[in-house]
């Protein structure tokens, strides 16, 4: 029998264990396994779900658990009511720990936690590598470039959203404090909109196709108005940020950090091979 002042105690995760709950509850993952090369791809993750919504708070370690925290009530806000959600373990962490908070009575959930390979980071891998070795001819092409304008107004409405609703909000209001991060709320959407992006197709397939074809059209505009990047210096910037964003999606498509390290160095060294030949060649002259 627990005594009224005894606190709830920290139930540790076991890799490919499923533990089903029925009140809140706090776990913690203790990682013991040193990273080796074959898990460049591979993705550790904590995944709760639940008969109804819940609240999930993750935390780096059973100290933070006892603290009370502004910003972790208000990330905990953003994110934790959902009923199915998965959280990233670094590979090179310690200890994860995360809070499971139930909102409505007679909830029940499971915990589980699995090792696996993840498609998406070596798709990430392979688009920073792409990005890398062809930046030049991208920032050349016009197929690209509209390519890019298009999809830079969709993601860049949001934000113009956010902004109109922080703009007719009362300033007292709890979520005007939430619509001041900017980008953070915007990101938050960007997640929301992809977790149930499905649902959102079957629902309100019409609202969404009138959503992309408006802002769409309007980026395209905007684009056509301008017109493509004709100046040389123009393009050799374009090409070195589609360059540099390749070295990061190549460096953060693999979760070892000295093997993606090493072929970055490789990657930069053989895009650029032909100017050291060179000047060996002039030398040998």
């Amino acid at each position: 029998v627990r005594s009224p002042g005894t606190k709830d105690p920290i139930i540790p995760l076991q890799e490919g264990h499923t533990s089903h709950h029925h009140e809140s509850q706090r776990f913690c993952y203790t990682n013991t396994r040193v990273p080796r090369w074959n898990d460049i791809w591979t993705r550790t993750q904590i995944r709760v779900t639940s008969s109804r919504m819940i609240r999930v708070t993750q935390v780096d370690s059973e100290e933070e658990l006892e603290k009370f925290s502004v910003w972790n009530v208000l990330f905990s806000f953003l994110r934790g009511k959902l009923n199915d959600t998965s959280i990233d373990v670094d590979l090179y962490s310690n200890k994860t720990c995360l809070k499971v908070e139930l909102l409505e009575p007679g909830t029940t959930y499971s915990v589980v936690l699995f090792r696996r390979f993840d498609p998406k980071l070596f798709l990430v891998f392979f688009l920073g590598l792409l990005l890398f070795f062809c930046g030049d001819s991208l920032s050349r092409s016009q197929i690209f470039y509209y390519s890019a304008g298009i999809s830079v107004g969709l993601l860049a409405s949001l934000l113009v959203l956010v902004y109109m609703m922080s703009k007719v909000m009362p300033k007292k209001s709890p979520v005007y404090f939430l619509l001041v991060g900017g980008w953070s709320f915007s990101l938050y959407l960007l997640q929301l909109i992809f977790k149930n992006l499905q649902e959102i197709c079957k629902s309100y397939w019409q609202y969404l196709l009138g959503y992309l074809l408006l802002v769409g059209l309007l980026s395209f505009a905007v684009c056509y108005r301008y017109g493509p990047l004709e100046n040389e210096r123009s393009i050799n910037l374009l090409s070195w940020a589609l360059q540099l964003l390749g070295l990061l999606l190549m460096y953060s498509g693999i979760q070892i950090h000295p093997i993606a390290l090493g072929l970055v160095l490789i990657a930069v060294c053989t895009k650029n091979l032909d100017y050291p030949l060179h000047w060996a060649f002039a030398a040998y002259r």
